[in-house]
């Protein structure tokens, strides 16, 4: 596959939800759905152990384990770390939306295949700090 063929998408990394999207061969966007079937992916991590679930599985257990999950990382982003503690670890933030952005790529390449090219929205107040915190995540 050329490089002009590598598909690029665009992700809309949300506080509370995000999606990832790409341009049908008319050059309209569309919305690709996640491993669950969703339009959406909540912008939230469970911790369990070693591992991290995101997503639907994780905004479930947020009403019984609540000190194991990770929700709104992205206010956070720019602070050294994420506001709560989570099983007595304290993370980044950018770890914890780069869970979320890499939980985005492994469900969107079965459909796509392999991208590399991204364009990720952030809130017009983000300064340059927050906006750099996020560029160096991306598929890390």
């Amino acid at each position: 596959m050329s490089i002009e063929n590598i598909p690029a998408v665009g992700i809309d990394l949300g506080t509370t939800y995000s999606v990832i999207a790409k341009l049908d061969n008319m050059g309209r966007p569309i919305t690709l759905v996640n491993a669950e079937g969703d339009l959406t992916t909540p912008s939230v991590a469970l911790f369990e152990g070693n591992e991290a679930i995101v997503g639907k599985e994780a905004l479930k257990a947020m009403a019984i384990e609540p000190m194991a999950v990770a929700e709104c990382a992205k206010r956070d982003i720019g602070h050294k770390v994420f506001h709560k503690v989570l099983q007595n670890k304290q993370y980044p933030p950018e770890v914890i939306e780069a869970l979320i952005l890499n939980k985005l790529r492994r469900d969107t390449i079965p459909q796509i295949g392999n991208f590399s090219k991204v364009v990720i929205t952030v809130p017009a107040y983000f300064d340059e700090v927050r906006r750099k915190a996020t560029q160096w995540q991306v598929w890390k």
